[in-house]
């Protein structure tokens, strides 16, 4: 079996990282990979980078930046790369990349078999979703993704709380199938790497896009309760996006300075996170959340607000602590017990550890996968 996969994105995230991961794996059972990347001029030189560790990981990887409006262009090189190498498989990541498969489809390729997976939908609509309390959207973006689904033949998630979504808008009449990220990383050597990664004695950290969904805002509202009890602690705000202004302004008017520091996009922050006394996330929704699996892997217990898709990976009182979405008082106490607990502390670490041992591997993702593969009709 040979699949052409096919991201359209804007910056290296969680997608990216799946795909890094996923890809090589499979060929182990029989099923040969090629990636194109579909980036902005604007990106070109970031997504090179990773097109080449990509291809160094032996996945045959090609890199398109994509002109201005030009999806119909790119949905014919695309094309021309399916005849040229005979596949006649599209999995496609990423909403443009599902909006081009289905103009390939429709203008280029009709007999193409088309499979997507779904790593999230529009953030405005995830900021305000509820599971229990939702409202279908009535939007070009809704209506958008309802055409594109009627041209893929297979859908496919990354979590049940992104499956649950789709079904609850109402864009298709069964559940997608789900299978979870894996991950898989070097050893550290932790007391050697101390003085580079650690900046205090108490260090927080979150990672992520500093966007509205992430809910940075609320872990700096927490923070000077947590001084209070601890005053030499450090808080790592590890990314970047649209809102870091406004944290940065509510740093400042809060006279956190000396206590928060913003250390923009760091391409492997898998560091900081091992020197860290806890990871803290947030946000309001998680397609994902390949933060968690981090912080799970590398023994730092973490604090959430209990939301999709973080509490079906985490198991609260077990392997992290989950607080109501935003409580930023119950936050700072759970930091708090955390910090002022060492010992409960590790023994959410070490549970933390086990689960991701037996569940969150790249080793369990791809066999998964790769099964999952062979089970369709192709």
């Amino acid at each position: 079996m040979r699949i052409l996969h096919v991201i359209y994105t804007h910056g290296v995230g969680g997608a990216e990282k799946y795909l890094k991961h996923l890809l090589p794996g499979l060929k182990a059972y029989g099923i040969d990979c090629d990636l194109m990347v579909v980036c902005t001029k604007k990106t070109e030189s970031t997504f090179a980078t990773y097109c080449d560790a990509v291809n160094g990981l032996g996945v045959k990887t090609t890199l398109i930046v994509a002109e201005k409006h030009g999806i119909l262009t790119t949905a014919k090189k695309v094309n021309n790369y399916l005849k040229a190498e005979k596949i006649n498989i599209l999995h496609t990541h990423l909403f443009h990349a599902d909006l081009m498969a289905a103009v390939l489809k429709t203008f280029y390729n009709k007999n193409i078999r088309i499979i997507s997976t779904k790593h999230g939908y529009q953030e405005k609509v995830l900021q305000q979703y509820d599971p229990i309390n939702y409202k279908k959207p009535n939007d070009l973006y809704y209506h958008l993704t309802k055409y594109i689904l009627r041209k893929i033949d297979i859908n496919i998630a990354v979590s049940k709380a992104m499956s649950d979504l789709y079904f609850n808008l109402g864009m298709c009449k069964t559940h997608f199938p789900y299978i979870h990220h894996g991950i898989t990383f070097p050893e550290f050597d932790k007391p050697a790497l101390g003085e580079s990664y650690r900046k205090a004695s108490h260090q927080l950290i979150t990672v992520g896009r500093i966007e509205i969904i992430k809910g940075h805002h609320f872990l700096i509202d927490a923070m000077p309760a947590i001084l209070e009890a601890f005053p030499q602690t450090k808080l790592l705000i590890l990314g970047d996006g649209t809102e870091k202004a406004n944290c940065e302004k509510q740093v400042k008017d809060a006279n956190l300075q000396n206590n928060v520091e913003f250390m923009g996009f760091v391409q492997q922050p898998y560091q900081y996170i091992n020197h860290s006394d806890i990871v803290i996330q947030p946000s309001f929704f998680e397609s994902f959340g390949l933060v968690f699996i981090e912080g799970l892997a590398l023994k730092t217990p973490i604090v959430a607000f209990d939301v999709p898709a973080g509490n079906e990976i985490l198991e609260n009182e077990k392997t992290a602590l989950l607080v109501n979405k935003g409580d930023s008082k119950a936050l700072a106490d759970k930091i708090i017990y955390l910090l002022k607990n060492p010992d409960v502390a590790k023994q959410i670490a070490d549970n933390a550890y086990e689960k991701y041992k037996n569940e969150f591997t790249t080793e369990a993702m791809v066999k998964k996968m790769a099964a999952w593969y062979k089970s369709l009709s192709l």
